[in-house]
This record gives structure tokens, sequence and C-alpha cells, in this order.
């Protein structure tokens, strides 16, 4: 469990990095406006979906990362 809290924490420091240099990118400033325009539910909501997608994301690749290599192999369709 801490490994995928750790996992999640690294994945929202790299989207609010990301997050922050957009601010640096004059076309994607832009957009900036039109975020900030949005009712606050609706923010709000945008953003708890994010974070429940990193969520997701990161135990997918934390399953995989842990999987029996013969699972793996019989996911993609067995020895080829």
């Amino acid at each position: 469990m801490i490994k995928l809290l750790r996992i999640v924490g690294f994945l929202l420091i790299v989207v609010g990095l990301l997050l922050a240099a957009s601010w640096f990118i004059e076309p994607l400033r832009e957009l900036w406006p039109l975020l900030l325009e949005l009712p606050l539910p609706i923010r709000f909501g945008l953003v708890v979906a994010f974070v429940g997608l990193l969520v997701v994301f990161a135990t997918v690749v934390h399953d995989r990362l842990n999987a029996d290599p013969d699972t793996i192999r019989e996911e993609l369709g067995g020895d080829q």
C-alpha cells in the first residue's frame, strides 16, 4: 500500500510540474482563463476525476510490475 501511495504521489508531483510548466508555454497559457471560467463544482469534479484516473493508472502499473511473467505471456496470446 505504501508503494502505491508513493507512486500516486510521484505521479501527482509530475502532473503538478507539468501544469506549472504549462504556464510558461504561450499557447497553453491561453487555456487558463477558460478553465477559471468553469463553475467551481465542475472544476472540483474534474480534479477528483483526474486524481482517480491517476490512482487507477498507478494500480494497473503496479499490478503489471508485480505480475507473474507466465500470466502476462498468457494475456498476450501465449508463446509465439
